[in-house]
């Protein structure tokens, strides 16, 4: 039995990655142009869903929140979402909405690895990039830098695209944005990265939280109501079992979420609080990929409903 289940596990994963690697592949031809998915790129993204979700999704009429994030991922070519999805220009839309204060200090930008003047950077930093999403650094010196290392990283991320390179080449938000390097100092809470406070704002107003704990080592998180109350969800990621403390200023970071979402019908903000002072991390417009499972699903079409989509992309 072990066996067999075991097995049934290798041949799921090896067909969902063909079908990425399909994906990707007709994504290259296609969206080269900007144009919406096509009935092929749908055919291979409803093969997708099924097998992550487990169930025949809806793309032109969605009802979930997957669903929603595929309709917009397949159809919509706003270029709002190459502006957000920028690491570095969303800085810029922040500062615009509620002030540059709530920005981790920008430290080096640029875009040859080699000119980065690792030298004269303080102790600890991250080096990012801003064209997707996990082009992360974390930099340490008494650790050492092994700096060759570094440039040689930053140089293979430079040259791809991560909507055409990565997972199924459905983010099209991320397709258009050049390749910058940038690097911010690094923020921390009793030496490892801080709480992940991801804010799920529709229409403009927040309706749930997902805190996620340690990251970039044993990761962990909680998905939790507005009014901080935790909710019996799991969404492929260790469910957090402690105690979760609402963190001090926590109404003026449902204030600063709000602001920044109110002219989006759904996105995803984030942000870390450090003893109560708010920095901002990214707006999120593809939370997932749309390919995060709602476990109990009945939270699929729960979420699905409170995304009031402006339109609905066809």
């Amino acid at each position: 039995m072990i066996y067999l289940n075991y097995l049934k596990y290798i041949t799921i994963k090896l067909l969902y990655e063909f079908i990425c690697y399909l994906s990707r592949a007709y994504g290259r031809a296609r969206y080269r142009y900007d144009v919406q998915a096509d009935i092929i790129a749908s055919f291979l993204a409803r093969s997708l869903f099924l097998i992550t979700h487990g169930y025949v999704p809806r793309f032109k009429k969605p009802r979930t929140f997957s669903e929603k994030i595929f309709n917009r991922m397949l159809y919509s070519r706003d270029r709002i979402w190459t502006y957000i999805s920028d690491k570095l220009l969303a800085r810029k839309y922040v500062s615009q909405l509620v002030g540059e204060q709530i920005l981790v200090p920008l430290l080096w930008t640029g875009t040859r690895p080699e000119d980065i003047p690792f030298d004269s950077l303080p102790d600890k930093f991250v080096i990012k990039m801003n064209h997707g999403c996990g082009y992360n650094i974390f930099i340490n010196k008494e650790k050492g830098i092994n700096s060759k290392e570094v440039i040689k990283k930053l140089t293979l991320w430079s040259k791809e695209n991560y909507c055409l390179d990565r997972n199924a080449g459905l983010e099209w938000g991320y397709k258009n944005i050049d390749p910058k390097i940038f690097i911010e100092l690094f923020i921390e809470e009793n030496g490892k990265s801080p709480k992940d406070f991801k804010f799920f704002c529709f229409s403009g107003r927040v309706e749930y939280i997902q805190v996620s704990f340690d990251r970039f080592g044993i990761p962990s998180e909680r998905i939790l109501d507005r009014d901080f109350n935790a909710l019996d969800i799991y969404n492929g990621v260790k469910l957090f079992d402690g105690r979760i403390e609402q963190p001090v200023g926590f109404s003026k970071m449902i204030e600063i979420a709000e602001t920044l979402s109110r002219e989006f019908d759904f996105i995803r903000v984030d942000l870390y609080n450090i003893k109560g002072k708010i920095y901002f991390g990214e707006l999120t417009c593809y939370p997932a990929g749309g390919l995060a499972p709602f476990i109990p699903r009945k939270w699929d079409y729960i979420f699905g409903e409170k995304w009031k989509m402006s339109r609905i992309e066809k």
